[in-house]
């Protein structure tokens, strides 16, 4: 199944490398960027594997916390910024504007080349597809053709009522940010005289990268610090940790971690993991 869309471009706007090497590009990243990746996975079919058995208690990833976009990049961003500001303003929305204003900062960042992120967002299933990967909508029943959801769904109405519902919520969340689907809104500035426009990201990038916030994003909770920093929550989108797909009961956890120079977010084994399936997988 695919998404009929007018972009079918990678997320950075480049020529598409191939997954093993976009992977083998943000792992790297991430480990300049002071992360840590065990040697023994792999990318495989949109997902991590294991090429060997891994120990309980072994740390796979442990992703520095710059390296995942969260809520501080969007309100360091314009659009992000001013997205979050309208959400939190709109009629009440069944989408948290934490979310919103995510989907909109990505749907903005994700296209643009230079962006701190473009690692990851390489990594990305394309919007639109490709022959490697769906769009990442095409997994949700809300961006499926009404007849196809009508005829997959029969006698699953409430299933059918909610994808439609879901349906509405994108589009209802895109036009109270954008005032209606305008191209540009007045930019608020806080006091300054000077009123400049925000561009907004297209409807089908930002239900593109709502897509991507909705199958993706890690909701994280920092610990207490001795010196009486509460615990918060942190919405975030953490590259690498994203492809850790699992069975139930999953084997691994995650958790915030805080070292001396950094926040990280850290993902270890709970039993031990046998990989042998996983490793012929990553070696087809």
């Amino acid at each position: 199944r695919g998404v009929v869309s007018d972009w079918h471009v990678s997320a950075t706007g480049s020529p598409r490398m191939s997954r093993a090497d976009a992977y083998a590009d943000a792992r790297s990243w991430v480990q300049s960027n002071g992360g840590r990746v065990c040697p023994h996975l792999a990318y495989s079919n949109s997902s991590l594997v294991a090429t060997e058995d891994i120990a309980a208690e072994s740390l796979l990833l442990s992703i520095p916390l710059g390296c995942c976009v969260t809520q501080r990049d969007v309100l360091a961003s314009t659009v992000g910024r001013q997205a979050l500001r309208s959400a939190e303003s709109a009629p009440a929305s069944s989408t948290a504007a934490a979310d919103v204003g995510l989907a909109f900062f990505l749907a903005a960042d994700a296209f643009d080349e230079t962006s701190f992120f473009a690692p990851y967002y390489s990594l990305l299933p394309l919007l639109g597809g490709s022959g490697e990967e769906d769009d990442p909508r095409a997994l949700l029943p809300r961006s499926w053709p009404a007849a196809e959801l009508a005829s997959l769904l029969t006698g699953s109405a409430a299933t059918l009522v909610a994808a439609e519902a879901a349906r509405r919520s994108v589009v209802a969340d895109y036009d109270a940010v954008t005032g209606g689907r305008r191209r540009c809104s007045p930019r608020e500035d806080e006091g300054r005289e000077a009123v400049q426009s925000v561009c907004w990201p297209s409807l089908a990038r930002y239900s593109w990268a709502s897509a991507i916030v909705t199958s993706r994003a890690f909701s994280l909770t920092t610990a207490p610090t001795c010196g009486g920093e509460a615990a918060a929550a942190v919405e975030a989108l953490v590259p690498l940790a994203d492809l850790l797909n699992h069975a139930r009961r999953r084997e691994t956890s995650y958790h915030l971690a805080r070292l001396p120079a950094e926040t990280t977010t850290e993902t270890t084994t709970e039993t031990a993991a046998a990989a042998a399936a996983a490793a012929a997988a990553a070696a087809a």
